[in-house]
């Protein structure tokens, strides 16, 4: 099994149903996994699953474009604020992929700005992490992969997350970057600070002639309805998006400003950006995000109520941590959260250093299992509109009755 995908002994999934997984010998869990990210209406919604079975039944891959398409872009054309033309591919990886091949396209420069902490895809450009050994200030990049090309590290700009000096590594860098990618809320440390810096970053892109791109693959449609750039009020030159749009079926989408976009669309005779994939708007991807953007959109309310959820079971932990004294504490913003074993503040990841306290996370996770909650080792962790808030009850107790076993097991 995946180190980030670690937990304590193995267990495979038989069915899911609402905000609960069941396993193969018949234990059902309360689920903080939710497709990582990708659920946001919960397992099995009923309306994907009629759309899913209408598929099925007249052919579900041709190749060739079908009807299915256009209602779910309209709908996305409608939702995200930036999209004023979009494409849809296979995976967030392959958005990110072409979204990066398109900046260097369109700004005839190569280099591409990544934060630390990211997330932005298994590509060989997103192989390449900030860190901080010699400088907070001035990180570097480091391959967090084998197999990656030397050469790729010199066309990444490494950039310190929330962090003024940022600016200024563009402001050296501008004439080589092509574009600057951030997540609006880190799932890897959801931060609801981060709107201001986010206003601030766009407008030294535009000074410098940057593309400024948002990865809404986790945000999208989890956020808000318009995703972070709805929630933080913030539109980029373009974006890209999965996950939630899809319905829990495979899809990507980069959305952007029009002139941008038509890098993808060129004249006969023009040389334009490939893209290319055999799946690439298949049928039952098309059919399951309308129904599920379709439903975000005629239920709003599900956004008010899941982030008020969220921030429930985040104060209460919280509350149960400090009264303990112990060096554990969780981070959410809306239905994401994100804990971390240690005390002091979390400002973005190079603050983050849970090595001392692993074995107590581990424990951790292990009595939650028990308990009947799944928390996978990934530590990206997201409520559901299925989470009621007597779901949300229970997790609160069993995350308390976990943390007083992590104690009695002496590792606090």
């Amino acid at each position: 099994m995946r180190a980030n995908l670690y937990l304590p002994h193995p267990i495979y999934i038989d069915s899911g149903e609402g905000a609960t997984l069941t396993d193969i010998d018949g234990n059902t869990y309360i689920d903080t996994c939710m497709g990582f990210g990708v659920c946001v209406l919960g397992h099995r919604h009923p309306e994907i699953a009629a759309a899913i079975s209408r598929i099925s039944g007249s052919g579900w891959h041709f190749g060739i474009h079908s009807e299915e398409q256009l209602p779910l872009a309209q709908l996305l054309q409608d939702a995200i604020p930036c999209a004023e033309r979009l494409l849809f591919c296979n995976s967030g990886s392959e958005a990110t992929g072409y979204a990066m091949r398109a900046a260097r396209a369109f700004t005839g420069k190569e280099k591409i700005g990544i934060f630390d902490g990211y997330w932005h895809g298994m590509h060989d450009y997103c192989m390449v992490a900030p860190t901080a050994v010699d400088s907070r200030e001035r990180p570097s990049g480091v391959e967090i992969s084998t197999g990656i090309p030397k050469a790729i590290r010199d066309l990444i700009v490494p950039l310190p997350y929330r962090n003024p000096s940022a600016f200024d590594i563009i402001r050296a860098n501008k004439d080589e970057l092509a574009m600057v990618i951030i997540e609006p809320v880190q799932h890897s440390n959801p931060q609801r600070e981060a709107g201001a810096y986010l206003k601030s970053l766009l407008e030294v892109c535009r000074e410098c002639n940057v593309l400024f791109a948002l990865d809404e693959m986790v945000t999208g449609f989890r956020l808000a309805y318009g995703g972070g750039q709805e929630y933080f009020g913030i539109t980029p030159d373009f974006a890209t998006l999965g996950k939630a749009c899809g319905g829990g079926l495979p899809i990507g989408v980069i959305a952007g400003r029009e002139d941008f976009m038509r890098m993808f669309l060129p004249k006969p005779g023009e040389q334009g950006v490939f893209t290319g994939g055999t799946f690439t708007g298949n049928p039952l991807s098309m059919a399951a995000g309308t129904a599920a953007v379709r439903y975000y959109s005629e239920h709003p309310e599900i956004y008010a109520r899941m982030a008020a959820e969220g921030d429930r079971l985040t104060a209460s932990f919280n509350d149960f941590a400090a009264r303990h004294n112990m060096a554990v504490q969780m981070s959410n913003v809306g239905s994401m959260f994100h804990i971390y074993f240690q005390s002091g503040p979390v400002r973005s990841s190079f603050d983050i250093d849970e090595k001392p306290m692993e074995r107590a996370r581990q424990a951790f996770l292990m009595h939650a299992l028990n308990l009947g909650v799944l928390i996978s080792g990934a530590n990206r962790y997201y409520l559901s509109a299925a989470h009621s808030r007597e779901v949300v009850d229970r997790m609160i107790d069993v995350f308390q009755e976990s943390l007083a076993l992590v104690r009695e097991d002496g590792l606090f």
